[in-house]
């Protein structure tokens, strides 16, 4: 039987490194292996290994943002979703303009949304707005464009400009994955523009994330932990917890 060649032990390697869906910088990879990081991309340029290279760092492929499914995040972690998104609506006063970001968190955050206050909700996200048409007394103002079904959210340059017109008092910004370096982080590269200008209009800005998504790194960074006020559900499962952003950082 052939001895396995120099580039499968490699890889065999570095799916040991990605064990359990650990996520590794490719210079920590090269590091561990005793090899350059130019042979790392070499051995992985095929995306056929069940772990690929992207934006320096080495994931399984399930990480990449095409295996998202909105449908099969929703049947995640309700319960703590839930409880973030009961803590984020403590937030939410009469007269305020807020966008509600799209993903399987945030939607539980709309049917919470107090009614008869003159409230209104922006948001490109189908599911957050499916809940906003039943409730009495609340407007919508809908980022609408292409839809993209993985994400429910839609995505389009009209949409971008009338973002660009509204003036949010309040935020809430979901996350597919919070790295300590690469910062706040989304599956999709089409959910980029609008989370950015959506939080370059706003007030405030609050991010709701379950536990489950910190220390965690998606292909696209849209933000960092220091552009928020506060950070909602960074804690334990069983507890939503609002912690303020530490100043300068």
């Amino acid at each position: 039987m052939a001895r396995p060649s120099g580039r499968d032990r490699r890889i065999r390697a570095l799916k040991k490194l990605c064990e359990g869906g650990l996520i590794v910088h490719i210079a920590d990879a090269a590091r561990e292996l005793g090899t350059s990081e130019i042979t790392i991309r070499r051995d992985l340029s095929d995306n056929d290994h069940g772990i690929v290279c992207l934006g320096g760092y080495i994931m399984p492929a399930k990480e990449r943002g095409e295996h998202y499914s909105l449908l099969h995040a929703q049947s995640l972690n309700t319960r703590a979703k839930q409880r973030v998104a009961e803590e984020a609506a403590k937030l939410i006063e009469p007269e305020d303009t807020i966008f509600i970001d799209a993903g399987s968190t945030l939607q539980h955050l709309a049917p919470l949304v107090p009614q008869k206050a003159n409230v209104t909700v922006v948001t490109q996200a189908m599911n957050v707005a499916e809940s906003i048409v039943r409730l009495e007394g609340v407007s919508l103002l809908m980022i609408a464009g292409i839809y993209h079904p993985e994400s429910g959210s839609f995505s389009s340059e009209t949409g971008m400009k009338m973002l660009q017109e509204v003036n949010i008092t309040k935020g809430f910004f979901s996350a597919a994955g919070i790295h300590e370096v690469e910062g706040v982080t989304c599956f999709h590269f089409h959910e980029v523009p609008v989370k950015k200008e959506a939080m370059a209009r706003s007030q405030r800005r609050f991010l709701v994330c379950d536990p489950t998504k910190w220390g965690k790194l998606r292909p696209a960074t849209f933000a960092h932990l220091s552009d928020f006020e506060i950070w909602i559900g960074r804690d334990a499962p069983d507890d939503a917890q609002a912690a303020p952003a530490p100043q300068g950082g």
